[in-house]
């Protein structure tokens, strides 16, 4: 009798295991269709995007303001694109909720899911963007390394700190409307204070806190590490964003449990 209720319990779990992983597939396909719909150009625009900031930082920090750095193109893309997967993440986390209310009034649907799809959509750019960046790491003969397989685990914990902040931004916004905007300027700010399109050796000692305790930053030289210079990340380093990126989202699942239902009144 144990045996058997054991056996159906585990089969509803797997039931809503596949359940919940199906649609969140099907609003992250949705969503990315959603996002180029009615555009000429299509999905070429998640191409044109990062390859325009990247002639751009080219020029000025390799032209108007030499920085010298050796390779510079596949130097910055390596942090280019998984910076852009995080603010793209966050931005579009402010108004998920509210883009989305038909969906969060459903008593079936757990709203936590739009969080986890808008994340993999805009992963999804991430990687459609990457060949261009294999292209410049074997052009400049930094070609594929062992080091590579570490970069599913920086996914892993680059995704768990957006989804954290996500949930966090987007109950916020229903209340406060102002924290888009606050979101805006703030992820201006860390773009300054992240090291991607710079050498973190550069930064002041006495400043040095704004990467030892950034997350970004920490993945942006841990990605670098790995696609750019063929090199493990730094343990300790990657231990902290790992923390920091957990914390970020238990903090944001503890907002989510006690406001979820305020947020459902006031959408």
């Amino acid at each position: 009798m144990l045996h058997a209720l054991d056996g159906k319990l585990f089969y509803s779990i797997l039931k809503s295991f596949n359940y919940k992983f199906d649609l969140i597939m099907h609003l992250s396909k949705r969503n990315f269709v959603l996002q180029y719909k009615g555009s000429v150009l299509g999905i070429f625009w998640s191409l044109i995007f990062p390859l325009f900031q990247l002639v751009t930082l080219m020029f000025v920090f390799g032209k108007v303001i030499p920085l010298d750095i050796p390779d510079y193109p596949a130097f910055v893309f390596a942090a280019l694109l998984p910076w852009n997967w995080f603010i793209n993440s966050v931005n579009s986390a402010n108004g998920v909720f509210i883009r989305n209310r038909d969906l969060v009034r459903r008593p079936d649907f757990a709203p936590h899911m739009l969080l986890i799809s808008d994340a993999l959509t805009n992963l999804l750019t991430f990687l459609m963007a990457f060949p261009i960046l294999m292209g410049l790491l074997i052009f400049y003969d930094r070609g594929v390394a062992l080091s590579w397989l570490l970069l599913p685990l920086l996914v892993l914990i680059q995704g768990t700190l957006i989804v954290g902040l996500g949930l966090i931004f987007a109950i916020w916004n229903i209340f406060y409307r102002d924290v888009g905007h606050l979101v805006s300027l703030g992820l201006t700010i860390l773009f300054w204070v992240t090291p991607v399109f710079y050498m973190p050796k550069w930064v002041d000692k006495d400043y040095h806190f704004l990467l030892v305790w950034n997350p970004m930053a920490i993945m942006v030289q841990n990605y670098r590490a790995i696609l750019f210079y063929g090199e493990t990340p730094d343990g300790g380093a990657l231990l902290i964003g790992s923390l920091l990126s957990a914390m970020v989202l238990g903090l944001g699942y503890l907002l989510y449990h006690r406001r979820m239902h305020s947020v459902i009144d006031a959408i």
